[in-house]
């Protein structure tokens, strides 16, 4: 890739305005990777492994991109390690907690999850590499610290939600559970709420297009799967709504 800043501008404007009628899109439509959806046509693969394979290239591309370059830099680098290891635990750890006996995930989902995380890995890492000028009293910026807390408290949210319902799904033999206790006293699905905060305090803390543009993305993904979820749950537990 070789574009100079304008055009890397103009590359990151269209992407982030992208998101725009992607939320729309994904709004009106059907959810079929998740329990909500219709019948999916052509080839699946198994839960587990389709999910696994969506999320190892945000692992790799982005450090791979940023490390190649050769001009580091402290706060990139913190950066780069909470990305890092956000998406250890998304896509190394958790396929093989979860209990995932649901139906399984059309390959064309895998494959556009697989070029979503190629090009937002490219984006941030080249930004990151070649793009990025923190100030050597970055991490005394309100951007930073307020960004910093978003992301850590929306990790927390993230991951404490998602091993709660790992854990009331194992009891119950993988089957769907209405979930009860901690934020979900508050919230249908907590553990998305937590990965939105995550990845918008990370634009903040990156103050970047990019990461600005993935934080919409995010959103435009995980809103839609929310809010069908909640319907979903009271559909199916109407005892419970």
């Amino acid at each position: 890739m070789n574009l100079d800043s304008s055009g890397f501008t103009l590359v990151n404007l269209v992407w982030a305005a992208l998101a725009v009628p992607a939320f729309i899109y994904i709004l009106v439509g059907t959810d079929y990777s998740g329990r909500v959806g219709g019948e999916p046509r052509g080839p699946r693969i198994t839960a587990r492994w389709g999910w696994f394979g969506m999320e190892l290239p945000a692992l790799f591309v982005l450090p791979a991109v940023y490390l190649s370059a050769g001009n580091r830099h402290v706060v990139a680098d913190l950066l780069v390690a909470a990305w890092v290891v956000h998406y250890v635990n998304r896509g190394l750890v958790w396929p093989w907690i979860a209990e995932r006996h649901g139906r399984p995930v059309p390959v064309a989902t895998c494959v556009s999850a697989v070029v979503f995380n190629v090009i937002n890995g490219l984006l941030i890492g080249w930004h990151f590499a070649y793009v990025a000028d923190y100030p050597s009293d970055w991490f005394l910026d309100a951007r930073f610290i307020v960004g910093a807390a978003a992301f850590l408290s929306g990790a927390v949210l993230n991951l404490t939600s998602d091993y709660h319902v790992a854990r009331l799904r194992s009891r119950n033999q993988g089957r769907y559970v209405m979930p009860r206790g901690v934020a979900f006293r508050i919230l249908s699905s907590p553990n998305l709420v937590g990965e939105i905060v995550e990845w918008i305090g990370f634009a903040l803390m990156a103050w970047s297009l990019p990461a600005l543009a993935f934080a919409m993305w995010t959103m435009a993904n995980l809103i839609p799967r929310a809010l069908w979820r909640r319907r979903w749950y009271r559909e199916t537990f109407p005892e419970s709504a």
